[in-house]
C-alpha cells in the first residue's frame, strides 16, 4: 500500500513539474500576444498593406478616426485577394497589431498587444513588420506610415536648426532618424516595397526619396506640412487604389489633393506628389553638376520657394533651386522630371491666414535643402545624408 502511495504521489509530482515547465515555456513564447498570430493558409494574397500609425504624441486623438477610416476603405476593396494589418500606438494605451478583416463580425482581428514601446524606434517598427512578414506573405506589398515628420531634418530642427538628429517618425519626445528608418524596412529575398505613402509633414524631399530609392519603387508624400485630419477624409473612397494590381498612385493622391482643394479659407492648403524611385540616381548625377561649385547668396537663396511656414526657410522646391544653379539644364531635367514625379498638385497657397503661410507660386514634387552658412548644425547632419554625400562630396 505505501509503495503504491510513493508511485501515485511521484506522478503527481512529474505531473504537476511538466504543467509547470510548459506554462513557463508557453508563456515565453507568446509574452505580449493576446492571440497567437496564425501564419496564413496557403493561397494567393495579391497585396499586403501595412499601416503603421505611430500616435503617441499629440495626433494620438486622430488615430481612432484613420483607423475606423482605412478598415472602410480596405472593406471595399477585393477582401479576398488582398490583407490589411494595422500597428497602432497611442497615448495611455498599449500597442496594438491588428488585422482588418470582411470575413468576420467583427472586422478588427487582434493579433498582438505590445508592452509600451518607443514607435519611433527603427527596431521596435522592424520588429512589427517581422511579425507580420515572417507570418504572412504576398505577391507585392505597401506600407502606410503615419506620424509626425521632418524628412531628413534634425529632430526639433524646424524650431531651432542648430542642433538635432534626422527624424521620420515621433513617439513622445523620441525621433526616428531616416537612415534608421530605411534599415527597418527591408523586405523578404531583398524586395521592394510597392510603394511607402507618408502621411506626415514635410516627406516629400529629394533627401528622403533619394535614402529609400533601394527600398520601395514609389512614394507618395507632400513636401509641405499635411493639414490635419490628413487623409483621413479620403481613405474610405480612395484606398481601394492601393490595392489595384497596378497601384494607381496617382489616382490615390489626386483624391487627396482634390478633397483638400474643395476646401476653404485657410482649410485650402495641400502640396502631394507620387514620386517614382528608378531614376533617381540620374537626377543625382544631374544634381551634381548643378550644385557641386554653387555658392548662392542670402538673396538667392530668399527667392527660392519655399516649403516650410518659419522664419527661416529650409524646404526649397528642388527643380527651381536647379534651375536656378544652372538654367543649361532646363531641357534634360525637364525630361527626366517626366520619369520621377508622376503626379504633384498645390494649393494656390499654404495656410496664408497664419504666421508665415505662403504663396505657391510653383511646386514640382520634390523638395531640397539649400546649405546656409548660419546653420551649421544642419549643415552637418546634412552631410549624413546620402543624397548630399552623393551630390555635394
Amino acid at each position: 500500500m505505501n509503495y503504491l502511495l510513493h508511485i501515485l504521489l511521484f506522478i503527481r509530482y512529474r505531473l504537476f513539474l511538466f504543467c509547470c515547465c510548459y506554462l513557463l515555456f508557453a508563456s515565453c513564447d507568446n509574452e505580449g500576444y493576446l492571440h497567437p498570430i496564425i501564419p496564413q493558409q496557403e493561397k494567393e494574397t495579391q497585396r499586403i498593406l501595412i499601416a503603421y500609425l505611430a500616435g503617441d504624441n499629440s495626433l494620438s486623438p486622430e488615430i481612432e478616426q484613420k483607423i475606423a477610416a482605412i478598415t472602410i476603405g480596405f472593406l471595399a476593396t477585393d477582401c479576398s485577394q488582398n490583407r490589411l494589418f494595422i500597428y497602432c500606438d497611442r497615448k495611455n494605451a498599449s500597442p496594438q497589431l491588428m488585422e482588418i478583416s470582411a470575413h468576420t463580425a467583427n472586422p478588427r482581428q487582434l493579433l498582438k498587444t505590445y508592452t509600451a514601446q518607443n514607435s519611433a524606434s527603427s527596431n521596435v517598427m522592424k520588429q512589427v513588420l517581422n511579425d507580420i512578414l515572417n507570418n504572412y506573405s504576398a505577391s507585392s506589398y505597401g506600407l502606410i506610415l503615419f506620424s509626425h515628420g521632418s524628412a531628413w531634418l534634425p529632430a526639433a530642427g524646424l524650431e531651432n536648426p542648430s542642433r538635432g538628429t534626422r527624424s521620420v517618425c515621433i513617439d513622445g519626445e523620441d525621433e526616428m532618424e531616416l537612415a534608421d528608418f530605411a534599415s527597418a524596412l527591408p523586405l523578404p529575398n531583398h524586395r521592394k516595397w510597392d510603394f511607402i505613402l507618408f502621411e506626415g509633414c514635410y516627406m516629400g524631399s529629394v533627401e528622403v526619396a533619394y535614402e529609400l530609392k533601394d527600398k520601395t519603387e514609389a512614394i507618395i508624400a507632400s513636401p509641405t506640412e499635411i493639414v490635419s485630419p490628413g487623409m483621413t477624409e479620403v481613405y474610405p473612397s480612395a484606398l481601394s487604389y492601393l490595392y489595384q494590381p497596378t497601384p494607381q498612385l496617382e489616382r490615390f493622391a489626386q483624391s487627396y489633393f482634390d478633397a483638400w482643394n474643395n476646401k476653404t479659407g485657410d482649410y485650402r492648403s495641400a502640396t502631394i506628389s507620387v514620386v517614382r524611385t528608378e531614376y533617381l540616381e540620374e537626377l543625382a548625377l544631374l544634381a551634381r553638376a548643378a550644385f557641386l561649385r554653387w555658392k548662392p547668396d542670402t538673396e538667392t537663396i530668399s527667392s527660392l520657394q519655399c516649403f516650410n511656414r518659419n522664419e527661416w526657410h529650409l524646404f526649397f522646391d528642388l527643380k527651381e533651386t536647379l534651375l536656378t544653379a544652372n538654367p543649361a539644364l532646363k531641357t534634360y531635367v525637364n525630361e527626366l522630371w517626366k520619369n520621377i514625379v508622376t503626379y504633384s498638385a498645390a494649393t494656390p497657397s499654404f495656410l496664408p491666414g497664419l504666421a508665415y503661410g505662403f504663396t505657391i507660386h510653383t511646386h514640382s514634387g520634390l523638395s531640397c535643402y539649400v546649405p546656409q552658412n548660419e546653420f551649421l548644425y544642419i549643415n552637418q547632419g546634412y552631410t549624413q545624408t546620402t543624397w548630399c554625400g552623393t551630390v555635394y562630396q
